[in-house]
């Protein structure tokens, strides 16, 4: 296993902070040492020149986000006062707006106003979710439609972060960011958002043509919905807006959720409960966080990366800190460290309990303020949940 030299710890890019190294759930507060070393490396006197805002700006967004396509962030910096700067624009979480203020202090600037908004936006309401009702609608990078980020496809699950001249900036259900238009958008609240992705689902296999009747579907090939019965020859599904419809079985495959490979899965994981924590390490004489989640996956035949923040590149949005109601048995989540990158993972076991390697053994907590076990820190740095095996 690779290994690096302690000053290079610090930095925060490397993927082996990707791993969980601390003694405590305590709740991790800015790396002020670690937000200095990226400071010195773009300025390295620590004296900010404010024509060079915009470079600092986006040398803490190359250093510190975790992955722009999977974190909304577009912050901007603007000269104020004498020395001081103020920033405004958005992120998507309260530790990426603390860590820029906290290095923008460190290049020296003084005062720094700090006007970030944090998504998604409260002016979004309880309809901060949607899904895709037209066959497809392109994902781009900004509202103007110029650059594609993605497609997303009918049915596709749609986390909405804020609306703009007619968009929305959304997660996709491939967890990319981007701005999809509001006319192929159906909104719903967190609870038919979360009853929409319970139960099978019919794929389709290829583009499935409109037929004669008026309940037949256009839908891309790739396309999930909701199964509601079979029918003769055809799929019976539920459309994202609630209208039924048909899809040939010819055209489709209806996927169960797969309960066995989970049950392996998760019993695997358990299996490693009490082992101690080990940075790096993959079995019962020790294991790090990612490590208890790629041999538990691996014993139910899926294979995946071996860090956190490769591995939350990996399989279906299905939950963020803001919503946790669709989230499953056997999902991945993924958790923030003070300076708001991938620090951490572990895999839900259902009703708010999870499984996570952490010093001093491997334990379950829970997101839920009344259980014993707790965990008010992993609760607060919780960014989002993946789902493998759909």
């Amino acid at each position: 296993m690779l290994r690096l030299a302690p000053a290079l710890l610090l930095v925060i890019s490397s993927a082996a902070v990707a791993r969980s190294q601390e003694a405590s759930p305590a709740v991790r507060p800015v790396d002020k040492a670690s937000l200095k070393v990226i400071a010195e490396q773009i300025e390295p006197g620590l004296r900010g020149q404010a024509d060079r805002l915009a470079a600092y700006v986006d040398y803490f967004r190359h250093k510190m986000v975790s992955d722009v396509r999977l974190f909304a962030f577009a912050a901007q910096a603007e000269p104020e006062a004498a020395h001081g700067v103020r920033l405004a624009g958005y992120v998507e979480f309260p530790e990426t707006r603390a860590a820029i203020a906290e290095y923008f202090a460190i290049l020296g600037f003084d005062p720094v106003l700090n006007d970030l908004e944090t998504l998604p936006t409260e002016a979004l309401g309880e309809e901060r979710f949607g899904f895709v009702k037209s066959f497809n609608a392109l994902s781009y990078a900004e509202p103007a439609e110029k650059e594609v980020v993605t497609d997303c496809l009918l049915g596709d699950p749609l986390f909405l972060l804020r609306e703009e001249e007619g968009h929305f900036l959304v997660h996709g259900g491939d967890g990319y960011v981007g701005w999809v238009a509001a006319k192929n958008v159906h909104r719903v609240d967190e609870g038919k958002f979360a009853e929409y992705l319970q139960g099978p689902r019919v794929f389709l296999l290829t583009d499935h043509p409109s037929k004669d009747s008026a309940a037949g579907v256009e839908a891309p090939a790739g396309g999930r919905l909701k199964f509601v019965r079979e029918e003769g020859d055809d799929y019976v599904v539920l459309l994202p807006t609630g209208e039924p419809g048909k899809v040939a079985q010819s055209n489709s495959v209806l996927r169960q959720p797969p309960r066995e490979r989970i049950d392996v899965i998760c019993g695997s994981a358990r299996e490693l409960l009490g082992t101690p924590y080990l940075w790096g390490g993959k079995t019962k004489r020790g294991v790090d966080c990612s490590g208890l989640v790629q041999v538990s996956f691996a014993a139910g035949g899926v294979s995946v990366p071996r860090d956190a923040d490769e591995q939350c590149h990996v399989g279906q949005l299905t939950g963020a800190r803001w919503s946790r109601a669709a989230m499953q048995r056997g999902d991945t989540l993924y958790f923030l460290n003070g300076n708001g990158r991938v620090s951490h993972t572990g895999l839900y076991l259902g009703d708010g309990q999870f499984i996570h390697a952490v010093s001093p053994v491997v334990r379950i907590n829970s997101f839920n303020p009344d259980d014993e076990n707790y965990d008010p820190a992993r609760d607060a740095s919780f960014a989002f949940a993946r789902r493998l095996w759909k």
